[in-house]
């Protein structure tokens, strides 16, 4: 079928899971990734069934915890809020990592409507080889079937003064709401990864520490970097969250921010929600401590993704 839009945009995140069964084939696919465990075929296959099979129910339990898959109605709408932005001369879709409709799958079906102009946006604010390279290797794979479909990668976009503003706007609406004034220690969290990706170039973690800059000095606040989510076993970007909590004055008023993300998932939702804020309050004692939530479609959000698509850069 032929499209009467010019440009396609993708915008692609991780993915995530309506059901048990789901959620452990979203586990497989994930451990199989060589960006997540760079370890060879055979034994990524051995561990992503292990992992899969022993953590699908225990996760399965957050989620349920939570209210079910967050991102998943996030990212729908955002791409449908962005295509009303965009207007017909743009077609825009989404695609997953590791559940459907997976990236290459949703290249195609652009292709076979007639678009050979597809700019894919990954929603990962820093880059990291856990995340955007790891949907760079899916779209150089389509690219190398299909030579003539002209890609433009959008590798990160933190440095984007859109970015900066959706944040600010964000921390503001957020203070308003809990009745807080500008004197809050602003946390920014992560997620970590493994320091062995740093090790080999990977410039997540400084990326991280730029956006939290970049954004509490634009509007003259104090504040610390941490990182959350870590798995068990080998060394992982810190200082982790809770640590750094137990370091601070508990009668300092703490904001947290979760600054790679820009929508609410297991992450945000349950790490943060279920575990850190009420370890911080009730076991460490924090008279105050609280949490930026992200809109679903945040109009300003919507503004920055626009303009990305308008730009001619990769708004690295």
């Amino acid at each position: 079928m032929t499209h009467h839009a010019k440009t396609a945009v993708l915008l692609v995140n991780m993915g995530g899971a309506e059901s048990p069964a789901a959620l452990r084939k979203f586990l497989s696919h994930m451990f199989m990734d060589p960006y997540i465990l760079p370890f060879a075929k055979p034994f990524r296959w051995l561990l992503s069934t292990m992992i899969s099979s022993l953590r699908y129910k225990k996760s399965w339990k957050k989620y349920e915890m939570i209210g079910g898959t967050p991102l998943l109605r996030s990212t729908q709408a955002t791409t449908e809020t962005l295509q009303l932005r965009l207007g017909a001369d743009y077609l825009v879709r989404y695609a997953y990592s590791y559940s459907d409709p997976m990236i290459e799958k949703a290249m195609e079906s652009i292709r076979q409507e007639g678009i050979d102009q597809i700019v894919v946006l990954p929603l990962y604010p820093q880059s990291s080889y856990t995340t955007t390279s790891s949907v760079l290797a899916d779209v150089e794979r389509f690219q190398q079937k299909h030579p003539s479909v002209k890609i433009r990668f959008v590798h990160q976009f933190f440095k984007e003064r859109g970015f900066i503003a959706f944040w600010t706007n964000r921390i503001r609406e957020h203070e308003r709401q809990v009745a807080s004034g500008d004197h809050a220690l602003l946390i920014f969290s992560a997620h970590s990864i493994p320091e062995f990706n740093i090790v080999k170039g990977d410039t997540y973690a400084a990326a991280v520490h730029q956006s939290a800059a970049s954004i509490a000095e634009s509007m003259g606040r104090t504040h610390a970097v941490a990182f959350q989510s870590g798995m068990s076993g080998g060394k992982w970007v810190g200082p982790d969250l809770k640590r750094k909590l137990m370091t601070l004055d508990k009668d300092q008023e703490v904001v947290i921010l979760p600054i790679s993300f820009v929508h609410e998932n297991l992450e945000t939702c349950y790490d943060l929600d279920c575990e850190i804020l009420p370890f911080a309050s009730q076991v460490l004692g924090f008279r105050r401590i609280t949490r930026v939530a992200l809109p679903e479609a945040d109009p300003l959000f919507i503004d920055l993704l626009a303009e990305i698509v308008g730009s001619d850069g990769d708004a690295a």
